[in-house]
């Protein structure tokens, strides 16, 4: 029997396919194309990788199949041939703060294991390196002492940021312990004894105290075992000796000579900023922390304190007798300003010490002449700590008090704050002692923020001490191989302590095939959705080049991708349509490019051959006099740059991957505006100024997001159909005579018209061990999700589950004749959204479909005389060149109304149709942040360090 060549698709019924039988050849490179909502993604994900990674948790055992949750059958009659199936999708991962690039590609379980093996310490008083010692090693060098010795060994201890000293004693006493040496003076945590909170004192744990006999090595050892995973910072000890002076060398080449400290051994766990004994004690190994920001204090800078200038809740006016009230009088008098001043004519010294306290100073409580009785803190001593660091211990107190932090929280505390970057542990997670670590010099937080190739090259000069050289050198070639597939793959700007969720979809899809490269599998099926995403076109080359790696070590890929570059270097096309929705499913064609070409029907192929084209616009539109202008630019690499963004026009900012484009207009643009429009609760991007925002009535970012949450949620009820479509049938004769009102007619609501055994899904999903969820139409309504006597109300012979199933095509016409319901349906239907059913579940939209459904709703709400800024990015994903043309006309109808639109965008057709282009780079990472051209696509066209500038000229 001779090995199958081919995978066998008969009788593919899934979503919108038409019964679609096609071979796709194994060991090669596929391309599958077509209009958006032709059935790709429905071929390669539902059917292909569907059933192949079906079949495969069929054959697993019984045991694993009850962990993992089992998938649906495909609606197909037989697919054969099928491998193991990977799917790498566009999809972003997670939202999780504590997931990293180096935590995705298991870099960071590498470095851990780098520094836990030959990681340097030093001592936390002057930096004396510190070799790791094993506890059998300090017990043993401590029993070489004379006998009757007596030795004491202790831990550095230190107040944790932000917290006073009770709270770090309180920790302690939890843990069992109860000697302190403060400032070198015995304290006992048994003792109700309190310290002065404004001072700094120099604190140690007495861990035990030996005096030295024949056995004292087992017990030693037992005693530091044990001390290490119990102490809060644990990996450093102090040994010292009390009778008499240790021996000369001694400390030699086993701790700090002078100051007596050892670097216990370390596991990698030290490095994990997911392990709570390692991670910072603020963000709890976040990188981020709520801090109070002061902007939210002042609720009316023009009004004076006494006249309610700030919040009730940190001061009331009218509360005379308060014991805030006492503390700002006698502040005012203090350092002798007014409260009648207006806040917004305080000096900036003034402000600064409301805000962050008298730093230790103690200021003599004074009795306010306007109070009616004596405050109890009236003629004492007390330093003022500022409203920000009051309330961001309030906020810690009620963090601590439950764990169920957000139910008990009081609202007023968490309204002024917001998430920034952790004041304690700057960002790096860990704490102070794990960074204090290093291999070759620096730690492992900036080894993680070191851009990848600055990485590479830095581990290859590294160099170590025999005895651990072999193991050390395995860990950092695993290491260097991880880097350069991600280098090669054009990720080289990113870093290894960059977030997930800040990384886009097409960046973490060309993460996931660096880390199946590396596992260097054959035999493989690997199914991918659009990896051109987010990339320039200097760069699509690379994850082409990535591609055919996969293919050429014995794997079949099949990549569903709209990019020409990409599908002219298939070895096999299939393309389905010809149109979307209900007009596609069908295969058009099959074959190599030239095969495409030549089919009459396929809208590819007369892309390809030239015979379609988006055309270069035969006049670009003039500048006017409003713009935007961004001063000082300097968030993640951008260089401290000024720009001008024109407005009433259409502006494209493109750039190589990793050049500071969303830096730009996302960070600091689009969150300053917001703020600046909105007070929203939000920290724009690190800039000096933006100008101009007074032009503008609003701005709407119109991203990739789902439109919805829940299974109800659909394409009407966020563009607003459904509203007006309920009304229609509340208002029907037979309605009105059984009461029924226009929100009777909702999906989500109980005991309206919806029919309640399924509330409105229209399915019923049954739980099976072992098994794939079942879903069957719901028994009572067959799925129509409204109860049979409330179907009988009909409008113009339909139905309001009709009306739902309908496509917006089909609704166009049915509802020609309603104003209100025609608009916003042609508007969907120009953008290409007409194969789209009205209620068809939000869930299951695409990232693109969704921002197109945005992009409808928008328009379809436009008024004149508004001056609006549209910022969009990306929003060629996941459509093809027919839609491309589409979606620019919707654009300029937004500009020719008087609005401003922003398009950050790689698309060579989308970048030569703008008015302006603002180009940044010259390449991505710490070589990007620059502004390398600006102007029409024309002028751009001839800077010749622009990579943009190159491209456009075969396309103007």
């Amino acid at each position: 029997m001779s090995v199958r060549t081919t995978i066998e698709i008969t009788g593919a019924k899934q979503n919108n396919l038409k019964n679609t039988s096609v071979e796709i050849p194994r060991d090669k490179m596929t391309v599958i194309t077509g209009v958006s909502g032709s059935g790709k993604s429905s071929l390669a994900f539902d059917v292909i990788y569907g059933e192949g990674q079906r079949r495969f948790l069929d054959s697993i055992s019984t045991f694993a199949k009850s962990r993992i949750s089992q998938l649906k059958k495909a609606k197909v009659d037989s697919v054969r041939g099928l491998s193991p199936v990977i799917a790498i999708e566009q999809k972003k991962s997670n939202n999780n703060p504590r997931s990293t690039v180096g935590t995705v590609t298991d870099i960071n379980d590498y470095l851990r294991l780098l520094f836990s093996t030959a990681g340097i310490g030093q001592c936390p008083e002057c930096g004396h390196p510190l070799k790791q010692m094993t506890a059998a090693r300090i017990a043993e060098h401590i029993s070489s002492l004379p006998k009757e010795t007596v030795v004491e060994l202790r831990a550095p201890v230190y107040k944790i940021y932000g917290e006073d000293y009770d709270f770090t004693f309180h920790n302690l006493r939890e843990k069992g312990y109860k000697n302190l040496l403060v400032d070198g003076e015995p304290f006992s945590l048994a003792e109700k004894k309190e310290l002065d909170e404004t001072k700094s004192y120099h604190i140690e744990l007495v861990i035990d105290r030996f005096t030295l006999k024949n056995d004292s090595y087992i017990q030693l050892t037992k005693t530091i075992e044990a001390a290490m995973p119990s102490l809060d910072e644990d990996i450093i000890i102090k040994v010292e000796v009390l009778s008499g002076n240790a021996p000369s060398g001694f400390y030699e080449g086993f701790g700090c000579p002078r100051h007596h400290f050892t670097l216990c051994e370390m596991q990698p766990f030290h490095f994990s900023f997911n392990t709570p004994n390692s991670a910072c004690n603020t963000c709890l190994g976040a990188g981020l922390s709520y801090v109070v920001e002061p902007r939210f204090l002042v609720v009316a800078p023009e009004k004076s304190i006494s006249k309610g200038a700030l919040k009730n809740t940190v001061y009331n006016p009218s509360n005379k007798d308060s014991y805030r009230a006492v503390q700002l009088y006698s502040l005012s008098k203090a350092y002798n300003f007014s409260l009648d001043t207006p806040f917004h004519k305080l000096p900036n010294h003034i402000i600064d010490l409301l805000f962050y306290g008298t730093k230790g100073e103690p200021v003599k409580m004074l009795n306010p002449p306007f109070s009616t009785k004596t405050n109890w803190i009236t003629g004492r001593e007390r330093p003022f700590w500022g409203f920000v660091h009051e309330l961001e211990s309030w906020h810690k107190n009620y963090m601590r008090r439950t764990t169920t932090a957000e139910a008990y929280e009081p609202s007023f505390v968490k309204d002024c704050m917001i998430e920034k970057i952790c004041p304690e542990c700057n960002g790096a997670r860990l704490k102070k002692q794990r960074l204090q670590v290093t291999v070759g010099g620096l730690n492992i937080d900036q080894l993680c923020k070191m851009q990848l190739p600055e990485l590479c090259a830095f581990l290859e000069t590294l160099e170590f001490e025999e005895e651990n050289r072999d193991v050390v050198s395995t860990i950092i070639g695993e290491i260097k191989t991880r880097l350069r597939l991600l280098i090669d793959i054009g990720l080289y700007y990113i870093s290894l302590s960059r977030r997930s969720d800040s990384i886009s979809g097409g960046e973490m899809q060309r993460i996931k095939m660096s880390t199946q490269i590396s596992s260097e599998l054959m035999g493989m099926l690997y199914v991918m959705d659009e990896p051109s995403i987010g990339l320039h076109p200097r760069d699509s080359c690379r994850v082409i080049d990535t591609i055919k790696k996969l293919r050429d070590i014995g794997n079949t890929v099949i990549v569903v991708e709209h990019d020409m570059e990409t599908i002219k270097s298939a070895d096999h096309i299939i393309e389905i349509g010809p149109g979307p929705g209900i007009h596609g499913g069908n295969i058009v064609a099959c074959g190599m490019a030239g095969d495409i070409m030549k089919e009459a029907s396929s809208p590819t192929g007369r892309y390809l051959s030239g015979k379609a084209e988006i055309p270069v616009p035969k006049k670009r539109r003039n500048l006017g006099d409003l713009f935007l202008s961004i001063q000082g630019a300097r968030e993640n690499n951008l260089k401290n740059i000024d720009l001008d963004i024109p407005l009433g026009v259409f502006v494209c900012v493109t750039g190589v991957s990793g050049s500071g484009k969303s830096s730009l207009i996302n960070e600091i643009l689009y969150k300053q505006l917001k703020i600046n429009m909105t007070g929203a609760r939000i920290e724009a991007g690190e800039h000096d100024y933006l100008f101009g925002a007074t032009h503008l009535n609003n701005v709407i970012n119109i991203d990739q997001t789902p439109i919805g949450r829940n299974s109800k949620s659909n394409p009407a009820t966020y563009i607003g159909l459904y509203d007006k479509i309920r009304e229609l049938f509340a208002a029907q004769p037979e309605a009105v005579d059984r009461g029924y009102r226009a929100l009777d007619f909702s999906l989500t609501h109980a005991n309206g018209t919806r029919c309640e055994h399924c509330t409105g899904d229209g399915i019923i999903v049954t739980n099976l061990q072992f098994m794939a969820d079942i879903e069957t139409v719901c028994p009572v309504c067959k799925g129509m999700r409204f109860s049979g006597e409330e179907l009988e109300i009909k409008y113009l012979g339909k139905s309001i589950a009709d009306i739902l199933d309908m496509t917006v095509e089909e609704a166009l016409v049915f509802f020609k004749d309603h104003r209100y319901l025609h608009h916003k349906l042609k508007i969907m239907n120009e953008l290409g959204l007409g194969y789209m059913c009205l209620g068809q579940s939000s869930t299951t939209l695409s990232g693109g479909e969704a921002q197109r459904v945005k992009l409808a709703y928008e328009l379809a709400k436009i008024k004149k005389g508004a001056h609006n800024l549209y910022i969009l990015d990306e929003p060629t994903t996941g459509l093809h060149l027919s839609d491309i043309q589409k979606l620019l006309d919707c654009l300029y109808k937004l500009v020719d109304i008087g609005h401003s639109v922003i398009v950050i965008e790689h698309h060579l057709d989308v970048i030569k149709s703008a008015d302006y282009l603002i180009d940044l780079g010259p390449e991505g990472g710490s070589n990007g942040g620059y502004i390398v051209a600006e102007g029409t696509p024309e002028q751009v066209a001839k800077v010749e360090a622009s990579h943009t500038g190159r491209y456009l000229r075969s396309v103007l």
